[in-house]
């Protein structure tokens, strides 16, 4: 079988990656520049988001321009923390992997980048998953346009918008991760029949 598995809050815990990377952000400016600690955190979390800036490279270089500091310093302190990220990875997801690889299925990281390619790859190299994939699907094009064999594949994301266009394609199967207090855990899908799990150790015990 063709397992199509989503990357943020499904196999890694992108809120914690946020948190450290906009600390960092705010750390570093308060020390090369003498501001106000709280108040260049607020603003870091006020710009990082899709209706202002959602790419860690481009928040840096705002500010860069703003405060007058050197960009190419920061961001090398943000690529250490991202390249050195495997502590991100939820702790099922590994062994979800191994199982599945075990039981000789196909496995496809399936992830959409609507903001900063270099960012979203950067995040998944330094997670380490990599090597348990057969194929890295990274796409700015909604999952359900991609010319994929939707009749044949099992999908597992976290965020209803795509699971819900998904269901529409009629996968052979499609799974909801959903994480006990995670982004979009707090949202119901409503009218449609797709089966959600709290953990991949969950999932593991439903197919």
């Amino acid at each position: 079988m063709n397992y199509y598995i989503d990357f943020d809050h499904t196999l890694y815990n992108t809120p914690n990656l946020t948190k450290d990377m906009l600390n960092t952000i705010s750390n570093f400016i308060v020390k090369e520049c003498n501001l106000k600690e709280d108040s260049i955190l607020a603003e870091s979390k006020m710009m990082f988001n899709r209706d202002n800036i959602y790419n860690i490279y481009d928040l840096v270089k705002y500010f860069a321009q703003k405060y007058n500091f050197d960009a190419n310093k920061l961001i090398l302190e943000l690529n250490s923390i991202i390249y050195h990220s495997k502590i991100n990875v939820f702790e099922d997801s590994i062994p979800f992997l191994n199982a599945l690889k075990e039981k000789k299925h196909n496995i496809y990281l399936l992830s959409y980048c609507e903001f900063g390619l270099e960012f979203q790859t950067a995040k998944i190299l330094g997670s380490g998953l990599i090597e348990y994939f057969d194929s890295i699907i990274i796409t700015s094009k909604p999952k359900w346009k991609l010319d994929l064999d939707f009749t044949n594949g099992i999908f597992i994301d976290d965020k209803p918008e795509d699971l819900i266009h998904l269901f529409s394609k009629n996968p052979n199967d499609i799974i909801r991760i959903r994480r006990p207090g995670d982004t979009y855990s707090k949202y119901n899908i409503e009218n449609i029949p797709i089966k959600e799990c709290a953990s991949l150790r969950d999932v593991l015990n439903s197919i």
